[in-house]
């Protein structure tokens, strides 16, 4: 989810020019930015991405166990979303659409995305965090209710223009529900966003592998609605607790701007101007290729899988193979960026995901036939390569612009937050379709070349990236000594 999370860091991070008035952090933010750059000079902007207050453990724990509905209510979104990637396709199918057809749907829920992202800050201004969270996860409820109700539309045109229709109110209101989720937690620990997010993540995986694995016991015990009926009901349990929670804030964040203080700001540089630059382009493109992958696999590999003889609980295994390698490597990358290893992270995470095509299939160059282990193998890479691509772009992205001598506020990171997600949209609402063409004219074997050529392709150049920050790192570590 992997699936746009990032641009909630835009409405979140007001904290470095804002007063939050949430209840949940309500200090004057201007006044601890202003303190932290007192002590640091400009070269060490970049470090400041890597360090935390030392704060006692128990006493986060005792301040987090407000968190607890919101974190059943992620997890649980998240398992509701998950189930159209391995159930939807066989849905479709039987509704007498074609692959192509119904990849539209997916590509759908992307672009809905994008529009929820750019919505979700306005209502946040000038609404109010528990509109914006209330909203998010009663419009998904409804949705993973409406996509059960699907088992009994008419076939053919009229299946997929309702299945339409419910793409754009599930994709726009997931994404409200995250923007809105996102905002709470980091404004709760505005030193801590990156282990926040980080957190957010795994929990975003959790709730995969729950979704994908329940959904198919229960299809088994009855038929494909249940698992969207009772995920829906599971997911509208904490409603009172959206309602009432003091977390969730009344004030539009608007009001929440007025500012005690106020200083003038330097003037920014231009942030088009990243868009010209070749490392952030290439982080970009890495970040992309993330969900290209995913929109290459949403309308074709529970097809390819349909030669194995699956039972639903089985095919929701092989799903959440790859939603456990996801869960577990966002962790492991979120130390390796926190180690300054990313560029090298996004690099192994490229490689991997080169071995995903060579065995899904697997390719045509290849002399035997596919078999199982190949496909639970390759759902490892490319849970494992999707999260290194993923978060490993976005934190080298934001590091370089830093370092470049961007300002590390609410500016920069809202710019970089939504180039990331128009880049993964982008990426995600072109590939469904097209994947859908070439496995369907071609077959799958020769059809998932495009994918393997294409990362191919790509390896080297996230090697190169690899090998260019580590030699800056380097000649900066030597300047360092000198000085």
């Amino acid at each position: 989810m992997s699936d746009g999370v990032e641009i909630v860091k835009q409405a979140s991070e007001s904290r470095s020019l804002h007063f939050y008035a949430n209840g949940a952090f309500s200090v004057d933010a201007l006044d601890i930015e202003k303190n932290a750059t007192e002590t640091c000079g400009p070269d060490d902007l970049e470090s400041r991405h890597g360090t935390t207050p030392t704060k006692s453990v128990l006493s986060i724990i005792r301040q987090s166990r407000w968190m607890m509905p919101l974190v059943y209510t992620h997890i649980w979104l998240s398992a509701a979303f998950s189930l159209m990637q391995p159930y939807f396709p066989p849905l479709a199918d039987a509704a007498g659409l074609e692959a192509w057809k119904y990849g539209f749907f997916f590509s759908a829920v992307k672009v809905a995305m994008l529009l929820g992202s750019a919505i979700s800050e306005r209502i946040m201004a000038l609404a109010s965090p528990r509109k914006c969270y209330l909203s998010g996860q009663i419009g998904f409820l409804l949705f993973t209710t409406l996509l059960g109700l699907m088992f009994w539309s008419p076939k053919g045109s009229v299946f997929l223009s309702l299945c339409l229709t419910l793409a754009v109110i599930g994709g726009f209101f997931s994404t409200v529900f995250l923007v809105s989720a996102y905002a709470v937690v980091t404004s709760e620990f505005p030193m801590h966003t990156g282990p926040i997010i980080a957190t957010m993540e795994f929990l975003w995986g959790v709730g995969n592998m729950v979704g994908t694995g329940l959904g198919g016991v229960l299809i088994d015990a009855w038929a494909y609605p249940l698992p969207f009926f009772v995920i829906a009901a599971l997911l509208g349990l904490s409603l009172p607790w959206t309602t009432t929670s003091k977390k969730l804030s009344d004030i539009s964040v608007k009001d929440a701007r007025k500012s005690p203080t106020s200083e003038p700001l330097k003037r920014p540089r231009a942030l088009y101007k990243l868009l010209i630059d070749p490392v952030f382009v290439i982080d970009m493109v890495t970040v992309m290729i993330s969900w290209i992958i995913m929109g290459f696999n949403e309308p074709t590999l529970e097809p390819h899988l349909r030669q194995f003889g699956l039972d639903t609980a089985e095919l929701g295994g092989v799903y959440m193979v790859q939603f456990a390698s996801y869960t577990v490597s966002s962790l492991v990358v979120g130390i390796l960026c926190q180690l300054k290893m990313d560029a090298f992270s996004a690099f192994v995470g490229q490689f991997l995901t080169v071995f995903v095509f060579l065995l899904q299939g697997p390719a045509p160059f290849l002399s035997f036939e596919a078999s199982m282990w190949m496909v639970y193998l390759s759902q490892v890479f490319t849970g494992t390569g999707m999260a290194a691509q993923f978060i490993s772009g976005y934190c080298h992205a934001l590091k370089h612009a830093v370092a470049r001598g961007y300002s590390d506020d609410i500016k920069t990171t809202s710019f970089i937050s939504t180039v990331v997600v128009t880049s993964l949209v982008f990426g995600a609402t072109l590939t469904p379709p097209i994947a859908g063409y070439l496995v369907e004219r071609f077959g799958y074997r020769n059809g998932s070349m495009f994918m393997f050529g294409l990362l191919v392709f790509w390896t080297p150049v996230t090697c190169f990236q690899w090998m260019a920050s580590s030699c800056s790192r380097q000649r900066k570590k030597k300047c360092d000594i000198i000085t």
